[in-house]
Parts: C-alpha cells; sequence; structure tokens
C-alpha cells in the first residue's frame, strides 16, 4: 500500500510554523541571557573603585589620602535591578461559562498589573491589580466576549513587559422578553451567531431554535397553560460541546386567548368621499389592543390607518387613498400577539379628482360637494355585492381569474423559479416515478388471471387494453378495433359540446362566484378555454399522423375524463390553491392501427408539447393585456387566464407515464426525453401555481405533505423491490 500523499502545499506550511517557533523560542532565550549579564554602569565603578584605592599607596600622606578614598564610593551609582517578566497562572482549559473569571500571576512586588480580555478591553473587560510583596496577583474580569480562543493579557505598567494566554468564552443567551410581559408562549432574545437556544419553563416545556448569523433567535414553547411561568434560556455553540449557564429568570404571562373581533362603527357602510379626503374609521376594541384597519379592493389590500384602543374605543384617520370602491374591515392584536377575527366590513367609496373647469357665466366654478359629517340615510346606501367591486369602473364583479399572473424573469425571480425547480424533481422523484413503479408492478401479471383481471387494467383483455390506449392519444388494437367498428355506434354530435360544457362546468368548482352575471361570464371563459385546449390536442395528433403518412386520427369524446376534472377542481378548492390546478381534456385522439411505440411516443410528444406551448404563450399574454376596465376586458383577461391554466394543467397530469396516458407512451419511447419534458412541464406549473406557498405557510400543512410523499414513495419502491426480487425467489 502506498503511503498517503500529503496535500501540495502543506510541507511548506509545516516548515514554515517549525520555523516561526524556533525563531520564537531564540529570541526568548536571547532576551533571557541578556537579563542575566551585569550592566555596563556597574562594570565601569567597580575597576575606577580599585585605582582609587592604590593610590595611596605611592604618593601622598594618610591624611590627604583619606579623603580621596571615603568619597569614592559615595559618588558610585547604585546598579538598576532588572524588572521581572509578567507571568499568568494556568487559564482554564475548559469552556467558561461563568463570571466573574479570577486571572492570577506574578510579577514584580508592588508593580501595577493591567489585565483585560478580547480585542478591545472595556470596563467590564479589564481591571487593574499591584503585585503583593510576594509577587503574586489576582484580578477579576467581569466579563468576556463569546467565542473560541478570546485572548487574555496581563500588562505591566512599569516595564511593558506582559504575558497572555486564551480561553474559550460561552455567556448565557439573552432573553429579549421584559420582564412580566404578555406573550402567546413566543420568547426571543440573542445568542452567539449559530448556537442552538433552548428555552425551559419551570413546569419543564421548552423550545429550541438556532440562532442566526447575527444572534437572534425566537422559538415558541408548546404546552403552557394560561399565566405566569418563569423561563430560562441557555445555548450550545458551534465551537464547544459544552452548554452555556443558565439565564437569569424571566417571569412571562402566557395569554393564548384572542381578543374578540373589533367593531367599526363609522363611517357609515356606504359612505362617500371626496378624492384626498382623510376617512376617520372609529369604533370599539379590547383596552390596550392594536387596531388595524384594511381597506381591500380587487387590486389588493392596503393598510389604512392603525390605532391603540384607549377606554374600550379607538380612531384613526386614512388619508390618499386612491380613487375607487373599499371593503374597509379591522383586527385587533392584543398585548400578547393574540390576532381577533375580522370586525364587520364597511363599504366606502373615494370618488375620482375632478379635473378643474371653466366657470359658467354667471356663477363661480362650481367646487366638488365634500362628503358628508352625517352618514347618508340608509335608502342611499349601495345594495351589497357578491364580490368586490372593480376600484375605476361600476357594473362588473371580478374573479380570482381576472387577476393577471403573468410569470416574471428578473434577478429578483430566481429563487422563485429555482423553488419550482426543486419542487419538479421532489415531485418526479416522489410520486410520478414511485407511482409508476407501483402501477408496472401491479400491472405484471402473477396468479390467477381470471381474479386479477378485474383489478388491475394490464391483466384486462386486449379490446379493454386498447379502449384504455385511447383515452388521449395511444393506438386502438386490434382488439378494440374489432369491438369498436362492427357494431359500436358512432358517438353523437351532441356529445362533444355537452361535455365541454360540463367540464367548464366543473372546473368553475375550483372558485367562488355567486354573482350571476359574473358567474356566467366565467363560465363562457371558461367553456372557450376547454374547446381551444382539446381542439389543439386532437389537431396536433391529426398533424402528426398526416406527417408520419398514416391515415389522421380521429377524435373521440371521453365523458369518463370528467372524474379527472372533477377531481383537480374541488381538490385545488378545498387545498385553497390560487390559481387552481386545473384538467379539461375529454377529447381523446384514436391512432390508426399499425402504429409502432415509436410513432405512438412521436405524436404524443407533440401532443404534450402544443398543449404546453399553447398555455405558456397564454401565460405570457397575460402580462401584456391592460388593466381591465369594464365586464369585457375582464372577460378577455378571464379566457387567457382560462387557457394557461387549463392547457398547463392538462399537460401536466396527460404527461403522467401510466394508464392511457400520453406520457405513457412518449416514456416507453425515450426515456430522457419524458424526464426532460417532465422536468419543463412541472417546473412550469409549480410557477405558475407559485401562490401554493398558501400551503407552504401551514406548517403543519408541509410536514403532512411532505410524509405523505415520502410514505407514498416508500411503499412504492418496497412492493417493486417484492415483485421484483424477492417474490421470483421464493
Amino acid at each position: 500500500m502506498s503511503p498517503p500523499v500529503r496535500p501540495r502545499g502543506s510541507t511548506g506550511l509545516l516548515v514554515a510554523v517549525l520555523t516561526g517557533f524556533a525563531l520564537a523560542a531564540l529570541a526568548f532565550a536571547a532576551g533571557s541571557f541578556a537579563g542575566l549579564a551585569p550592566p555596563a554602569s556597574a562594570a565601569g565603578t567597580g575597576s575606577a573603585s580599585t585605582v582609587s584605592r592604590s593610590t595611596p599607596a605611592r604618593t601622598a600622606p594618610a591624611d590627604n589620602s583619606a579623603p580621596a578614598d571615603n568619597t569614592a564610593p559615595a559618588d558610585t551609582p547604585s546598579p538598576t535591578p532588572t524588572p521581572g517578566p509578567v507571568r499568568l497562572d494556568a487559564l482554564p482549559s475548559g469552556l467558561v461559562t461563568s463570571f466573574p473569571l479570577t486571572v492570577s500571576g506574578t510579577a514584580d512586588p508592588g508593580d501595577v498589573i493591567d489585565v483585560s480580555g478580547g480585542s478591545s478591553p472595556g470596563s467590564d473587560t479589564s481591571c487593574s491589580v499591584t503585585a503583593a510583596s510576594d509577587g503574586t496577583f489576582r484580578c477579576a474580569l467581569q466579563r468576556l466576549p463569546d467565542g473560541p480562543g478570546v485572548a487574555v493579557r496581563a500588562v505591566s505598567r512599569s516595564s511593558g513587559l506582559a504575558d497572555s494566554g486564551r480561553v474559550d468564552v460561552l455567556s448565557p443567551p439573552v432573553i429579549a422578553s421584559a420582564q412580566g410581559g404578555a406573550t402567546g408562549g413566543g420568547i426571543h432574545g440573542t445568542a452567539y451567531p449559530g448556537a442552538s437556544v433552548t428555552v425551559t419553563a419551570e413546569t419543564g416545556a421548552s423550545c429550541t431554535f438556532p440562532a442566526d448569523s447575527s444572534g437572534s433567535w425566537g422559538c415558541v414553547i408548546a404546552g403552557l397553560r394560561d399565566g405566569r411561568h418563569s423561563i430560562t434560556a441557555t445555548q450550545v455553540a458551534p465551537f464547544s460541546s459544552t452548554r452555556s449557564a443558565p439565564s437569569r429568570p424571566v417571569t412571562i404571562v402566557v395569554d393564548t386567548v384572542a381578543p374578540p373581533a373589533p367593531t367599526i362603527t363609522s363611517p357609515a357602510p356606504g359612505s362617500t368621499v371626496a378624492n384626498g379626503q382623510t376617512i376617520t374609521f372609529g369604533g370599539a376594541g379590547e383596552q390596550g389592543a392594536t387596531v388595524t384597519v384594511y381597506a381591500s379592493t380587487s387590486r389588493g389590500t392596503t393598510v389604512a390607518c392603525t390605532a391603540t384602543v384607549t377606554g374600550g374605543a379607538w380612531s384613526c384617520g386614512a388619508a390618499a387613498l386612491p380613487a375607487g370602491d373599499y371593503i374597509a374591515s379591522a383586527l385587533q392584536r392584543d398585548a400578547a400577539g393574540n390576532v381577533s377575527a375580522g370586525s364587520n366590513p364597511v363599504a366606502v367609496s373615494v370618488e375620482a379628482a375632478t379635473p378643474s373647469t371653466t366657470p359658467s357665466k354667471g356663477r363661480p366654478s362650481a367646487a366638488p360637494a365634500p362628503a358628508p359629517a352625517v352618514p347618508p340615510p340608509p335608502s342611499a346606501a349601495p345594495s351589497p355585492s357578491a364580490g368586490p367591486t372593480h376600484p375605476s369602473t361600476k357594473g362588473w364583479t371580478d374573479t380570482p381569474f381576472t387577476t393577471a399572473s403573468a410569470p416574471v424573469v428578473t434577478a429578483a425571480s430566481v429563487p422563485g423559479w429555482l423553488r419550482s425547480v426543486g419542487l419538479a424533481i421532489a415531485a418526479l422523484l416522489l410520486l410520478v416515478l414511485p407511482a409508476r413503479l407501483l402501477v408496472a408492478t401491479l400491472a405484471r401479471p402473477r396468479g390467477p388471471r381470471a381474479v386479477r383481471s378485474s383489478i388491475f387494467g394490464r391483466n384486462r383483455a386486449a379490446s379493454e387494453l386498447g379502449e384504455a390506449d385511447a383515452l388521449l392519444g395511444d393506438r386502438i388494437g386490434p382488439g378494440a378495433a374489432a369491438h369498436r367498428e362492427p357494431g359500436a355506434a358512432a358517438q353523437p354530435v351532441w356529445l362533444a359540446p355537452v361535455v365541454g360544457v360540463a367540464a367548464a362546468l366543473l372546473v368553475t368548482l375550483s372558485t367562488s362566484v355567486q354573482d350571476v352575471a359574473t358567474y356566467v361570464r366565467l363560465l363562457l371563459a371558461l367553456a372557450l378555454a376547454v374547446a381551444a385546449v382539446n381542439a389543439l390536442w386532437v389537431l396536433a395528433a391529426r398533424g402528426m399522423t398526416r406527417h408520419l403518412g398514416l391515415p389522421p386520427a380521429r377524435p373521440v369524446v371521453r365523458p369518463v375524463l370528467l372524474i379527472v376534472v372533477a377531481v383537480s377542481a374541488i381538490g385545488s378548492r378545498f387545498l385553497g390553491l390560487e390559481p387552481a390546478l386545473l384538467f379539461g381534456l375529454v377529447l381523446g385522439a384514436v391512432l390508426p392501427e399499425g402504429m409502432g411505440r415509436v410513432e405512438r411516443g412521436r405524436t404524443a410528444a407533440v401532443q404534450l408539447s402544443a398543449t404546453a406551448a399553447l398555455g405558456v404563450l397564454a401565460w405570457l399574454a397575460v402580462g401584456l393585456l391592460p388593466t381591465p376596465s369594464g365586464a369585457p376586458s375582464a372577460f378577455l383577461i378571464e379566457l387567457v387566464n382560462s387557457v394557461a391554466l387549463v392547457a398547463i394543467g392538462s399537460t401536466a397530469v396527460a404527461l403522467l407515464p401510466f394508464g392511457g396516458l400520453a406520457g405513457r407512451a412518449v416514456l416507453q419511447w425515450s426515456r430522457p426525453l419524458w424526464l426532460a419534458m417532465g422536468l419543463v412541464v412541472y417546473t412550469v406549473l409549480f410557477a405558475l401555481l407559485l401562490p401554493v406557498a398558501s400551503l407552504v405557510r401551514s406548517g403543519t400543512g408541509v410536514v403532512a405533505v411532505v410524509i405523505a410523499a415520502l410514505a407514498f414513495a416508500v411503499l412504492s419502491l418496497s412492493v417493486w423491490l417484492w415483485e421484483r426480487y424477492v417474490e421470483p425467489a421464493r
């Protein structure tokens, strides 16, 4: 076995580190030897005194030489002592979780030592102490910054000599909730970035949440009864597995009861104000709660004003609302964050700005009449409508299909498109492909055919299989031709329009429209969209068969597919999807007898591509249409939106690779092409249904969907593995 190869550059780095340590040791040793050498001034003084003591022996009398001998030592300066080094005692090797931290060491007696910690010492991260007579010192640091390898330094004021060490520090997290503050169970605060924070109540209930890059965290303690509770928090940082000390206890008041809905008592329903005039809203609410007034139109909802309830009443003014008809409603949030239900709705209107005109003869230009201070009589109030009226027009009501949902391709939309790609991949891996494995496994002939033929379609007679294959564009087998041609009566002419209208009626179940005129307008738009999608589906098959030199495919009405139409519409309504996932293919294309797998796959691919292209073009056209200004323009947008939704939704369903669906023919012809088409179609589908995030906003809904998808994938794979490998070996 060859020795491990060291990564390039690691040897040079190791040599550089060792060289640095060697140079540091050499410099330290040189400094130590220099401190042991005698000072130059002391050496010079010693030689001078020796010379002066030898002079009297050669010349002058004793009384003249005595003064010289006595003064020489007094003039010689005493040697300056070398300052001793500052030494820190061993710092804690484990995680420092509590304070104060006592730092000790040795220095020259009487020397003042400044001890500090961190890169930016402050008053609470530093201290000063005078070394005792035995040279020891002790100093308490009240705080250190959190983190690994925090530097601690001790510096002598007299000599500047210093010593340092490092410690790992983790303080308790901080709970930002006010002492005695009300909460619905949510707690927030600050901690070390990336740390895992655990909040625990005196009852033992707890919650854990990671701190973000800025150190902020928040979690909700479930299971706390309403009332006063004491909570503490601890944290575990990424650089250590040791938990910090608990924070100081904080008392909170848990309040999970939502306040009652506020009321709006002014303005009166049906009030009208001039353009630019402030609308004063007022009503009653819970003491101390914050009331927010929302003004809604078909274009969206805006916050009109907010107010705090004082003495059971509130009031606020909404200024500069654009011209239009609004439905005002209010919510109130109490101190614990609980939100009430909506208040009573109040319809108000803001008049359009009136352009200035030239005064008429005989009197000055008339100013617009101000909004009456007193609400108009009930007879003047407009009759309530079944839905929101468009703000700039009268006499028509919008629907979810009126709202433009044009695709956005900008840098800001990249995360949304990436999410759509991720959802498409997840759908293929967890739903579509496992379903294909499950269907293929269950369709494999095994056991008595007579018992199983009534359950699994692939075990049925050839004529029945041909009938199923003709649903959305496969061939009719010989058995089916024999079953259908001789004795089967041709489908009546009225069947296609009746089934088409029935499909449009079922599609309307995906939304709620109560106004009769609006419902008829939407039904007409959906009927035209269903007709366009089905016509293109059949024409694509006929054109492809002609291109292949074969007899053209003939259309066939499939009333049984109304079940799929109803399931998709009602399912979208039940899940709250806006826009809805719609399916509208109720026509099939019976392909000529004798077509092989390649021809059938190519024909199905053309059908799917044509329908998907129609949906994408309609989706793009939505962004080019002007804002509706009346019923005709609203109908146009509803028609284009309906074509986009029905075409893309139908393509997504028809692409499924099992049963008599066209996706099965494409998969049997070319698996890479089917995967590519699936990724593109489902990405566009999830981008179109981007408000499926309404499902994502509900955390429990997401968990349920993910668990169900994983369970389905595991079940399908398990059945396939059992039938493929275990059952044959038995």
